[in-house]
């Protein structure tokens, strides 16, 4: 595959990948009385499939330092999603909730921290930050209704939220691996951030290197199984008719 072979492949994925997610949030039923909840579940197709798109745009971070950032970012959306789907009208709420509270909580760090200011530049910054989030805040839900939850939003972790949607192989495996990297534990950094001292006096103890990590296309595979999982989701739960073929398949008949 020529270098224009191949941006062509990835410009083909992009517009697929566009004209695919477009066609289903179009078709997520809408429901005034639960307006939410295609905010929400649409937003998370939407997220999916951005970072997929980021991806294929920058084929420079197909590597082992880069791909897992997102990779970890997308298996988390999948757990999401797939917990959220099992009760989405309760779910919904709680995550909305969630997420506000936290913002809620950014505002009155902010609020602390333009008390503390001394420069007035700096304190009028800050205010006007303040002003911009609890607007946005209350665009989506009276302050007052609002409550701060410093744990989890679905009271549950990650690996038990996994074990009731059925995905905990993706918990165990993918989730755990690309975390090493996303949270530089040693037993990540230990293979892409260092080598083995050649001095036998040394004992061969680890030493830190820039290391080059080699383009592999896996973890572009990787990212478009991600999409199409969640894709597949959504369209197994509306019911959505889809005239394309799913991503995996799309990915591998380009390939």
């Amino acid at each position: 595959m020529t270098e224009n072979d191949f941006l062509n492949f990835l410009n083909d994925l992009e517009e697929y990948l566009v004209e695919g997610a477009t066609h289903i949030l179009q078709n997520i039923p809408d429901d005034p009385k639960k307006i939410e909840n295609k905010s929400v579940i649409g937003s998370l197709l939407s997220r999916q499939t951005t970072l997929c798109i980021q991806m294929a745009r920058a084929p420079n971070i197909l590597n082992a330092h880069s791909a897992p950032l997102f990779l970890r970012a997308m298996v988390d959306l999948e757990i999401t999603l797939s917990w959220i789907l099992l009760d989405v009208d309760e779910r919904v709420k709680k995550y909305v909730l969630y997420g506000l509270g936290e913002e809620k909580l950014i505002i009155e760090h902010y609020k602390k921290e333009a008390e503390d200011a001394n420069d007035q530049e700096y304190k009028s910054e800050i205010l006007s930050a303040i002003e911009n989030k609890e607007n946005w805040v209350r665009s989506q839900k009276p302050e007052y209704l609002l409550e701060i939850n410093l744990g989890n939003w679905a009271q549950l972790d990650y690996r038990k939220m996994a074990q009731e949607a059925g995905k905990e192989n993706l918990y165990k495996f993918p989730y755990k691996v690309f975390s090493q990297s996303a949270h530089n534990m040693w037993n990540s950094l230990a293979f892409y951030n260092s080598k083995k001292c050649n001095n036998p006096l040394h004992r061969y103890h680890t030493v830190p290197a820039l290391l080059e990590a080699p383009f592999d296309i896996d973890y572009l595979y990787r990212a478009f199984k991600y999409v199409d999982h969640v894709w597949s989701a959504i369209i197994d739960k509306y019911d959505i008719y889809t005239p394309f073929v799913f991503p995996i398949d799309y990915f591998e008949e380009k390939l």
